[in-house]
């Protein structure tokens, strides 16, 4: 029987080879470098607070030049192992900020389908003294059940961060609001915001005309607006004056009020004071937007709103339907796994270190994103018994630990506002004062997992 024989070239690269794999097995393993949170601190027993619900506290060890350890704390859901949803929620009004275990209590009267774990959503601005001590505006792009109730910051174009929760799937984008009022003559106008009083403009600039006039709090004016309220408002929607210090917002201006149908109910001259009938919207118009009101819609007439939200990221809009929520940010903490270049080191509270001067942040976070396996995961980071925290950068850093798997994240609202809650118990230490006791903040929204037919059941 003839053999094929291998050319001496090609055996001596196979004895080569053998050498190599030899060598390889036998040399030590190189140890990974440990990561921030592997260093210095230590992980407790996690704890199942539901099927496909885990809470884990990371205490810390090393506590960084601080009087007492911070904790860490991760609730991640895996929508596989349960019927868990995620969502966000406004509570009872979304003109009314309340505390987390008040909208969670809200979110279903049997108490079997309350959720398992939830915490504060978005940034939001109150507004001025004098108005009603719990009114509370968000700050860019906001949506529940796909409707929207804040546009999202203009940024030249660009729009701004935000997690858009949909089949209980958070996708973390740059977002950009488009809302469009069409009168019955077929004539176009654009919608400034939703659910704030037209002529003062929280924290970001929602177009090109809207100027700064305060930097603390961040405030912008515009004296030619329309403002739609939705039913989810809450209370009356706001009457001229609210802030004292824009003349724009003294302005009387024009209102029109729509029934479910988009028909003119009432439309006059002033604003304010009534509620938004069920299904219904109220339009409020300042300056132009007044006069654009006032010249084309009277009782009986129709009105249509067409509502958008632009992935600026994969250039494509998002439909907007009951699956759809929206939360706002300004920072994305991680994305693809990396900490992003244009992520500011920035900290609203700090003071000297327990053994240098050296100035330590004290501002809570709270963070919500994806991780390796695709679940969602909520995360805070808090003093046991005091508001504290970290960096911007280094709450990012933080994040990218190994142990974590974390791939994209970003920051909700922090400082006095974080607050994670599972179950009816608050895991975080009260951070306001009231009355000379320390108390929960009222916050705008809420993100929770709760009972839901979402994330792989859905589909």
């Amino acid at each position: 029987m003839t053999r094929n024989h291998r050319p001496p070239a090609a055996l001596a690269a196979i004895v080569a080879a053998l050498a190599l794999a030899t060598s390889a097995t036998a040399a030590p393993a190189v140890e990974e470098p440990k990561s921030p949170l592997g260093l210095s601190w230590t992980p407790g027993t996690p704890v199942a607070l539901s099927p496909g619900v885990t809470h884990t506290t990371w205490t810390e060890t090393t506590r960084d030049n601080r009087a007492a350890a911070r904790v860490l704390q991760v609730v991640e859901i895996d929508p596989t192992a349960g019927a868990t949803t995620l969502e966000g929620f406004v509570g009872t009004g979304d003109s009314t900020a309340e505390l987390v275990t008040d909208q969670l209590a809200a979110v279903s009267s049997v108490a079997a389908r309350r959720p398992h774990a939830g915490v504060n959503g978005g940034l939001f601005q109150r507004e001025p003294a004098g108005t009603a001590p719990d009114k509370a505006v968000h700050t860019s792009a906001s949506a529940i059940d796909g409707v929207l109730h804040s546009s999202s910051c203009w940024s030249s174009g660009k729009g701004s961060t935000g997690a858009v929760i949909q089949y209980g799937i958070p996708y973390i984008t740059k977002l950009l609001t488009d809302m469009r009022l069409t009168a019955p003559t077929g004539e176009t106008i654009r919608i400034d915001d939703a659910d704030r009083a037209p002529g003062r403009v929280p924290h970001c600039a929602r177009d090109q005309f809207d100027v700064k006039v305060s930097a603390s709090p961040l405030v912008y004016s515009d004296p030619n607006e329309i403002v739609v309220f939705t039913d989810d408002y809450g209370t009356p929607v706001p009457a001229p004056g609210i802030d004292p210090t824009g003349a724009a917002t003294t302005d009387q201006g024009f209102e029109v009020v729509l029934d479910a149908n988009g028909v003119v109910t009432d439309a006059h001259q002033g604003r304010g004071g009534i509620t938004v009938p069920t299904g219904g919207r109220i339009l409020q118009g300042i300056g132009t937007g007044a006069a654009w009101l006032r010249a084309r819609f009277v009782r009986d007439d129709r009105a249509t709103i067409d509502t958008k939200l632009h992935d600026v990221t994969m250039d494509r809009d998002i439909p907007l339907d009951a699956s759809v929520d929206v939360v706002s940010s300004f920072h994305q903490l991680l994305r693809n796994g990396d900490i992003p270049a244009e992520l500011p080191n920035s900290c609203s509270g700090t003071r000297p270190g327990d053994v240098n001067a050296t100035l330590i942040c004290t501002d809570s976070r709270t963070a919500l994103g994806t991780d390796v396996k695709g679940h969602p995961v909520l995360v805070t980071l808090t003093g046991q018994a005091n508001e504290d925290g970290d960096y911007l950068r280094a709450f990012a850093t933080l994040l990218d630990s190994q142990e974590l798997g974390l791939i994209d994240v970003i920051n909700l609202d922090g400082g006095g506002s974080t607050t994670l809650v599972t179950g009816t118990q608050v895991r975080t230490p009260p951070t306001d004062v009231e009355n000379g006791v320390k108390v929960h903040r009222k916050v705008a929204d809420t993100v929770y997992t709760g009972v839901g037919g979402y994330g792989m059941y859905a589909k």
